[in-house]
């Protein structure tokens, strides 16, 4: 089942979209707690390997922003990409059970999308320290290897780099036209390019959501360098990754599948074909 869009739809259906988000995250909010604890905590993780610490100071600029994004990025990713299937499986209203989220299909799939995301992050990244090492040739030959934490949203705490690195994830999906590339992954399991292409075009039908990534991509990468809104970027910082990661499930529903699930389409198929082959039975049900 391949589902109906993408479609073309309005900022008033965005805007139903950060409902629905919140609703299903009422649902099991216990399970989300626990998925969006999985980004700072892996960050710190990996910021706590020894390996940094003889590593990182011989290395170059580039190997230290590489190292700087997988600490951060990739348990990002992967907390945006689980968030994103647990909610369709929230969203069936199935009783999760391990063995659901424990298999061998479940984690290729969130493997391939999280690493995906991960990807797009590192690489919009290292752009943008190319673009810098050209325009400021100086502070590159200089070898500062605090340089590319300092300028590429690595703020003093590991919340706020997380909502940074947020931010910037949300500007990189925009300019690629990728946002709906990983539930395309998670759920269908196309080719990568297939989804790709499905993404682009879902995201030209909908020019709207330029604009709000950019603003809101813009506002998370730039609020924990703040001192005022400090705070209030450390308490957005658990939540709204795992808001993300549900936010996609749900665009994606409306936008490629008319806000149905496969069980909901074989079921009015089913209903369509029994009415078919009803005769008196369907003109009842058209009258209804």
């Amino acid at each position: 089942m391949r589902g109906f869009g993408p479609r073309a739809l309005t900022p008033r259906d965005g805007w139903n979209w950060l409902i629905q988000a919140w609703q299903l995250m009422r649902r099991r909010p216990w399970l989300f707690v626990a998925v969006a604890l999985f980004a700072p905590t892996g960050s710190a993780l990996l910021l706590a390997l020894p390996v940094w610490e003889w590593w990182l100071p011989m290395a170059g600029g580039w190997v230290t922003l590489t190292a700087t994004v997988f600490c951060y990025g990739l348990p990002l990713s992967l907390t945006v990409s689980l968030a994103c299937g647990l909610a369709r499986a929230v969203n069936r209203k199935r009783q999760l059970a391990a063995r659901q989220l424990l298999n061998r299909t479940a984690f290729k799939a969130l493997a391939r999308a999280a690493l995906f995301l991960f990807l797009l992050l590192l690489q919009g990244y290292l752009l943008a320290y190319w673009v810098q090492d050209q325009l400021l040739p100086a502070g590159g030959a200089a070898g500062d290897v605090a340089a590319p934490a300092e300028t590429f949203g690595i703020a003093g705490t590991i919340l706020g780099t997380q909502l940074s690195v947020l931010g910037s994830l949300l500007l990189i999906l925009q300019f690629l036209l990728a946002v709906f590339a990983v539930p395309l992954q998670l759920f269908r399991e196309l080719p990568l390019a297939v989804c790709w292409r499905r993404s682009a075009l879902a995201m030209q039908l909908n020019p709207w959501l330029f604009l709000v990534l950019g603003m809101i991509g813009l506002a998370l990468l730039s609020l924990p360098f703040f001192k005022l809104f400090a705070i209030l970027a450390q308490i957005l910082a658990l939540p709204l990754s795992v808001y993300l990661g549900v936010l996609l499930y749900v665009a994606w529903n409306d936008v490629f599948q008319s806000g149905a699930e496969e069980e909901e389409i074989l079921e009015m198929q089913e209903q369509w074909r029994a009415d078919i082959s009803g005769g008196s039975v369907s003109r009842q049900s058209w009258r209804r």
